[in-house]
Order: structure tokens, then sequence, then C-alpha cells
């Protein structure tokens, strides 16, 4: 079964990637899988913008299926953003893995591309890896790893969306701590 981009008949359903409520109305995409629990398929329902940076090579393939009549193309992706975050998710194969970004509270997580600890208040970027339908936690990496684990250190915008506590000075320091990789 194909997956779909639909308005939301109700707003029960949780976001998997960013684990926020999903208003009515608001459209959203559904990732078809089969079922792990019995027989035929389920959903796993994502915000447009958390697809296109979770799991970009599904919400590609949705996009480029959608019929242009219902809904129509233009109103999901108006200026071709969500199209572009998920190619370069793809082209990056590490980027879908980011989920936010913070000050380390401790210095004892290691660093999960040099291996080193992560000091204490130092900015790191948290992770996760897709398995078994859901996003495991699976660590941190420096924020001066990026560049190499990740292969880009254009972040911001991804780590805005997943981190929405930041406010623009942390996301400025963010960047700066990025850009010092």
């Amino acid at each position: 079964m194909p997956h779909v981009i639909e308005a939301a008949a109700s707003g029960r359903a949780k976001c998997r990637g960013c684990d926020q409520a999903i208003a009515k109305g608001e459209l959203r995409f559904g990732e078809r899988l089969p079922n792990a629990f019995g027989e035929g398929d389920m959903t796993l329902w994502f915000h447009l913008v958390c697809a296109a940076y979770k799991r970009p090579e599904s919400f590609l393939e949705a996009l480029r299926s959608v019929d242009v009549a219902a809904p129509p193309r233009a109103a999901i992706d108006r200026t071709g953003e969500l199209e572009s975050a998920a190619e370069f998710g793809i082209a990056h194969r590490r980027l879908p893995r980011v989920t936010g970004a913070d000050r380390a509270p401790t210095g004892r997580a290691r660093c999960r591309h040099c291996r080193e600890l992560i000091a204490k208040d130092a900015w790191r970027i948290a992770l996760v890896f897709f398995e078994e339908y859901r996003f495991q936690p699976s660590g941190f990496i420096h924020a001066a790893c990026a560049r190499e684990y990740l292969e880009t250190i254009d972040l911001v915008e991804r780590v805005r969306h997943f981190s929405p506590a930041l406010g623009a000075v942390d996301l400025d320091d963010f960047a700066a701590a990025l850009a010092r990789s």
C-alpha cells in the first residue's frame, strides 16, 4: 500500500518524528509499513516537516505521487522547501538521525564520532536511529564533530524544529559552535 499525504481526520494522532499532536485538518504524512504485530499494513503518522527531515525517502516517494487535485501539491510544499530538505537528508545519509541539540548537562556522555567525553555545557547534537517502527535514542556527537560525522554543518533549521525551546541567541551560539568545526 502506498504512503499517503492527507488532512488529519482528528487531533488524536501523534507525530512519530517530534512526538507532538497533529492537529485536526493539518496535512500529515502517513508511512505505510508491514504490520509487525499482525497481518496487513500499519501507518506511522508524521507532520510534513518531520517526515521530510526524518523519513526523506518515503516522504519524497509520497510527495512525487500526490494527485494534483486532492490535496493540491502546491498546498503541501508551496516553496519546494520540504522537497529540498528531504533531498538534502538523502544526500547526507546520517542527517535524518539528528533530533535536536542542547548543552550537555554533565560531562559523562561520549561522542559517537570521536569517542571523547562531551564537556559539561558544551553543545551536543542528539541522535536517533529508526528501528522497529520507532526512533530509538542513540547518543550524541559534539557540535564540532558534525562536519565529519554528518558531512554537513547546515543543521540550524533542523535543530530549530526539533528543539523549540532554544531561542535565537542559543541558535546563534549553536551555529557558531558548528562553524568552529
